[in-house]
């Protein structure tokens, strides 16, 4: 007689587990930001992969995928360049990586099951940095520890492992939860497992987990409380310009009246702040129109601003110099910041190194023939060389702009060059959906937690704001209702100058590389040690 088949088998509830884990995974980030899910949102489509085949597991861990990206991103609807075509390619590329992951999980959860609690966390994580470091590909939105932004007590992992280390323990402590509940609720269908020998050991790792984090939160929080560290008053100018989004067409864009007009609200905010006597004030990436240095009646207007307010300036622009011969042969613009001294003379320049492919450079010119739906002819800027630091006499900083932020790499290299803070400076008015500012802004907490250092954050319509080394957002922009995006106003605050950085900083992405040999080592032992000499 065929046994009765459980309900665990059953299609519809297969398919609504893994549509479950993507609406769980939807509402930890921005909009909602309910943080404390992330800690049971996988448990799901672990589950489904615990009880299915290999296709359906890949099948399924895409929906997966799928439906959280389509929805994580859909802040890029009307941004310029981006198409239904060219945004289902994107959320089919990333949900490729899920399907992956269940694939992976699939097979190890059959192949080596008493592992699991390091395997699967140790393959999502792996998976996270791949695709975040595919040169042209690289996709590093939605990054699980992300999540966590918010959660300042979880975020302070990072500065010890980087925000993957923070992935790990979310997808660590959903595999423990999903064991438990596949063991002990469902053992009628899953006799193999021996439950109560097993049960001791995942009620020991979950202690551990526990022990870990409740250590890690109060060294961290003795650290942030009891040190003392000398600070800098700042002033913050967003001028809520939305130059690439409404302002698209050439006419506008060479419209002289526009473009002064956004000039002087600049120069209007900074004599404003300038009151305050803050030691710099800060613009966001591409709040000066034209050429710098070679616009040089918009470098006498800034350096007699400068020496007006008193105080340092530093601005974005487009960076253009005659008597550079790359620039002059191929008249490529930079994406650049300039700093402006009290004296009104302009001490230095850094050019954007990491460009945004597709938007600011065409990859592989010259060998590939992009089709028009994903994207039209354009003129790559030119990128910087240059890791520079900024010295203001009483600090040195470094800057960072828009793309550069989301790679903590590039972030810690440039916070390791002996600076007391960094500004993250960026244009983001190419939407005016806020979830994707939010998701920016998450992205700059965990950079400050992951290097100790403090971050001012400019930007063109907000967030602009001060976060602190240890993530916490001092203070932001907003207008009378607390409003901090869509907003026109300043800033006026103070930031701690540190320069002791973090054990990430000094040591990078060693977590990565001790999830990679374990993952090697666990599959060895299966494989060859178990299978040949513990016969």
């Amino acid at each position: 007689m065929k046994e009765k088949e459980s309900f665990l088998e059953y299609p519809w509830y297969n398919t609504c587990m893994a549509v479950l884990s993507a609406i769980f995974l939807i509402l930890i980030f921005p909009p909602f930001e309910f943080h404390y899910l992330a800690w049971v949102a996988l448990v799901p489509l672990l589950l489904v992969i615990r009880n299915s085949g290999l296709l359906r597991s890949f099948v399924l861990s895409m929906v997966t995928g799928a439906l959280f990206h389509s929805f994580f991103i859909r802040w890029l609807f009307g941004t310029e360049g981006v198409n239904y075509f060219n945004y289902i390619l994107s959320v089919l590329f990333k949900a490729g990586f899920y399907g992956l992951f269940g694939v992976l999980a699939w097979y190890f959860q059959k192949s080596m099951p008493r592992w699991n609690i390091l395997t699967l966390p140790s393959i999502w994580v792996i998976l996270e940095y791949i695709r975040s470091h595919m040169s042209f590909l690289s996709d590093p939105w939605g990054i699980l520890g992300y999540s966590q932004y918010t959660a300042l007590p979880v975020a302070q992992v990072s500065s010890f492992s980087g925000v993957y280390g923070v992935s790990f323990l979310i997808v660590f402590a959903n595999t423990i939860l999903s064991e438990i509940i596949y063991l002990y609720i469902y053992r009628t269908e899953a006799k193999e497992f021996r439950a109560h020998k097993r049960g001791l050991g995942y009620k020991i790792s979950v202690g551990a987990l526990a022990g870990i984090l409740t250590l890690f939160t109060f060294l961290q929080s003795s650290y942030t409380q009891n040190t003392r560290f000398p600070e800098l008053k700042v002033a913050l100018v967003q001028g809520n310009i939305y130059w690439n989004n409404k302002y698209l067409t050439e006419k506008y864009r060479n419209d002289t009246e526009y473009r002064e007009k956004i000039f002087e609200k600049y120069s209007y905010l900074t004599r404003q702040v300038a009151a305050h006597k803050p030691d710099i004030i800060l613009w966001p990436s591409s709040s000066v129109p034209g050429k710098i240095p070679y616009d040089q009646m918009r470098v006498g207007m800034l350096s007699d601003l400068a020496r007006e307010t008193g105080s340092f300036l530093l601005v974005g622009s487009s960076g253009f110099d005659k008597f550079n011969p790359e620039q002059r042969q191929t008249m490529r613009l930079s994406n650049s910041a300039f700093l402006f001294s009290p004296a009104g003379e302009m001490l230095s320049r850094y050019d954007k190194i990491l460009l945004l492919p597709f938007d600011e450079y065409l990859p592989l010119r010259g060998y590939v023939k992009w089709p028009s739906w994903i994207v039209s002819d354009m003129i790559d800027s030119l990128p910087g060389k240059e890791k520079t630091i900024f010295d203001m006499g009483p600090a040195r900083f470094g800057v960072l702009i828009c793309w550069e932020n989301m790679f903590p790499e590039l972030f810690r290299e440039m916070a390791s060059k002996g600076v007391q803070f960094m500004v993250s400076m960026t244009n983001e008015g190419f939407t005016k959906n806020s979830v994707g500012h939010y998701q920016m802004l998450a992205v700059n907490v965990f950079r400050a937690v992951e290097n100790r250092v403090s971050i001012i954050r400019t930007a063109s319509t907000g967030v602009s704001c001060i976060i602190e080394p240890n993530g916490r957002i001092v203070d932001r922009v907003m207008d009378g209702t607390a409003r901090d995006v869509d907003v026109e106003g300043y800033l006026v605050g103070h930031i701690p100058l540190t320069s002791e950085r973090s054990f990430y900083n000094r040591h990078g992405d060693w977590f990565i590389y001790v999830l990679s040999l374990v993952l090697i080592g666990i599959i060895v032992w299966n494989a060859i040690v178990r299978k040949y000499f513990l016969k």
